[in-house]
């Protein structure tokens, strides 16, 4: 299980895949080191990825609507989003509510969601994690849209 603390797991960033129609990519070594801030050298900044196991998830369509539409440009330019949906899934379901604030990136297979324990204990569910410097600085499992 991970904790707030821990070393952020890198490599299982790599073969997400970055939601297009025309061109969905793993991303690879390189697009790993260009997402993450401390692999660019940039130990200050921060990364937050909201994942969701669950497939078409509304609590996470409507989390990613509010999120553009309330949230400012200096947060959602660091936020990703990792669904077990396809990438051309993901890439329908931006074109069609026009979400252009952050990216989504597919996990089908769930690897990444189980590398960073976000599958939950009971019941799969939305999480949110805060990862600077190559820690995990925040975790919120289990997240209530609602509240």
């Amino acid at each position: 299980r991970l904790y707030e603390g821990d070393d952020a797991p890198t490599d299982v960033f790599c073969d997400l895949v970055r939601s297009s129609k025309t061109d969905p990519r793993i991303l690879g070594e390189p697009g790993m080191r260009r997402l993450l801030p401390w692999m660019k050298g940039d130990n200050k900044d921060f990364l937050m990825v909201i994942s969701d196991p669950r497939p078409k998830s509304v609590e996470l369509r409507r989390m990613m609507k509010s999120m553009q539409n309330s949230l400012p440009a200096s947060i959602t330019s660091r936020t990703i989003v990792v669904t077990s949906d396809s990438a051309l899934e993901n890439f329908k379901y931006m074109k069609k509510n026009d979400i252009t604030s952050f990216d989504l990136y597919s996990d089908e297979k769930r690897e990444w969601m189980r590398e960073y324990t976000a599958l939950g204990e009971k019941r799969w569910a939305m999480c949110v994690f805060i990862v600077a410097s190559g820690r995990v600085q925040r975790i919120v499992r289990e997240l209530d849209v609602d509240i």
